[in-house]
């Protein structure tokens, strides 16, 4: 009784992730000719997150309706979902640190597939020691409950370092970023940015305020939240997630002009400082100017002006 509010919410949400795999799916077909890199990882991120949700909302329903859980559903759902935000949290930081804008390739990509599984096998353990802990809460002895409960306290401890290690690096990887798209005068990338960093601060400041809230619930005397309202702190997470998942698809939505945030070999705007680059094709060649002026030195009774030239005339006596 206690998560049926909850069925709701997974049901709600899986409509918007629905609506918004239409909306950018249709988009990138209608734009297939402008399509870039991260379009693809934006997509799958969003498919992931609609699987997700549709399992988990069977999963309650059934468990609401017959009073056993479907396992397979569960389990299924739970594993969707981190690798879901793993995938999303991977993908920040390579948009972060400039992949498939300002270039084409990163150097520390080990790096950043190390952190990802990281999260993925931390995440899942203690999405799954919970799932037991509320399921076989009759079963296991109070001595294993207990034990449970620190195992779970501990992973949950690593994955919020984890979330913290993505996001300080997101920050950092965006300041240089943007520091690099401002010396090359890049404003229209450099606005993709700043709004991306926008999102990430407002995002942060949200799990700051409701990770306070969370704490502050849990160890009052008299909870804020009632019992039939807990499931509402794991909700408020899933929201701020879609809500950093729908500002980037919208920050990188399928146009026609899409290409121009894509990485291109290019050279610092000059026009914004006031200078002009100005390209001579007539390197290491004499300027007409002077031509005329070198054949105005010499008669033009309609003397060839090549008979001055000592080796024209060493050819001339040479023929004769």
């Amino acid at each position: 009784g206690e998560l049926f509010g909850e069925m709701y919410f997974f049901a709600a949400i899986t409509v918007i992730y629905f609506v918004l795999f239409l909306w950018y799916g249709c988009s990138i077909q209608c734009y297939s000719e402008s399509r870039i890199e991260v379009q693809k990882w934006i997509i799958l991120s969003i498919g992931l997150g609609l699987l997700e949700t549709f399992f988990k909302t069977g999963d309650y329903f059934v468990w609401n309706e017959d009073g056993t859980r479907v396992w397979y559903a569960m389990y299924v759902g739970v594993v969707l979902g981190v690798v879901n935000r793993a995938i999303s949290r991977t993908l920040i930081i390579m948009v972060a640190l400039g992949w498939g804008v300002i270039r084409d390739n990163l150097t520390n990509m080990k790096k950043i597939y190390f952190l990802g599984l990281l999260y993925v096998g931390t995440a899942c353990a203690g999405e799954i020691m919970t799932i037991i802990a509320v399921d076989d809460m009759n079963v296991i002895s109070d001595k294993e409950e207990t034990e449970l409960i620190d195992v779970i306290t501990i992973l949950t401890f690593a994955v919020a370092a984890i979330d913290v290690t993505y996001l300080l690096w997101a920050l950092d990887a965006l300041n240089s970023s943007m520091q690099y798209l401002e010396n090359m005068n890049k404003n229209t990338k450099l606005r993709q940015y700043l709004r991306l960093r926008c999102f990430l601060l407002l995002s942060m400041l949200f799990a700051v305020v409701w990770a306070t809230f969370g704490i502050v619930n849990a160890y009052m005397d008299t909870p804020m939240l009632e019992d039939k309202q807990e499931w509402a702190i794991g909700a408020a997470w899933e929201i701020n997630y879609l809500f950093i998942l729908i500002g980037v698809a919208c920050l990188w939505r399928p146009t026609k002009n899409a290409k121009e945030y894509a990485f291109v070999m290019e050279l610092p705007s000059m026009a914004a400082d006031g200078q002009e680059m100005t390209f001579d094709t007539n390197v290491d060649t004499i300027d007409d100017d002077d031509d005329l002026n070198d054949v105005s030195d010499h008669p033009s009774n309609g003397a060839n002006p090549l008979e001055h030239d000592e080796g024209f005339a060493i050819d001339k006596a040479v023929d004769a």
